[in-house]
């Protein structure tokens, strides 16, 4: 995926998404991580704050999990959302946790049925005027942290059936310790061992 050894690459983490920021436990251990795997250096970046051009100083970009419309509306006020597109085009590494999978996806516009099958509070915000048009930078819409879901209500899968059905839209459940890899045309995953 990348070109360069780790020792010459430098990543990035968006804590925006996440209400702790910088202080975001998620964050703080993959930062932890991409630095034991020798990059040069992990910052952790707030787009609603820092200025998303900053982003093309990285190699690596990795979107921590939160609030995923939070994240969208602030991408879409700093003009991040396009910076995005053309981070991928440079052909950057683009990691989303969470939150940051569903906003590097093509849509937000199931996550509120998503939240109310799960029974969850609805996230939603105002500000967006229901436009949910994403990144886009796969049409690979994702349900993280299924086990969760299932764990939580073992009827979820059915529910979750029923929104695929009524939104026309197959759904990529992964699960905790998976990640799903795109590239280009070809989908994979990858399990934690």
């Amino acid at each position: 995926m990348l070109d360069s050894p780790p020792a010459k690459l430098k990543a990035c983490i968006i804590t925006t998404a996440s209400s702790k920021k910088h202080k975001s436990q998620t964050a703080l251990t993959d930062q932890a991580c991409l630095l034991r795997l020798g990059l040069v250096c992990c910052d952790l970046v707030d787009i609603e704050f820092d200025d998303p051009r900053l982003l093309a100083n990285y190699d690596v970009i990795h979107i921590n999990g939160g609030n995923p419309f939070y994240l969208l509306l602030q991408m879409k006020r700093r003009n991040a959302v396009e910076q995005m597109r053309q981070l991928a085009e440079q052909h950057k590494l683009i990691i989303g946790v969470s939150a940051g999978a569903m906003v590097i996806a093509d849509t937000l516009e199931h996550v509120n049925d998503l939240n109310r099958i799960a029974g969850y509070e609805n996230m939603d915000l105002e500000e967006l005027k229901e436009d949910y048009y994403a990144v886009g930078l796969t049409q690979q819409a994702v349900i993280p942290h299924y086990n969760r879901f299932i764990a939580d209500d073992p009827d979820f899968e059915r529910k979750l059936q029923q929104l695929e059905l009524s939104r026309n839209r197959r759904f990529d459940r992964v699960q905790d310790g998976e990640a799903l890899v795109i590239l280009g045309d070809t989908v994979s995953y990858v399990h934690a061992e």
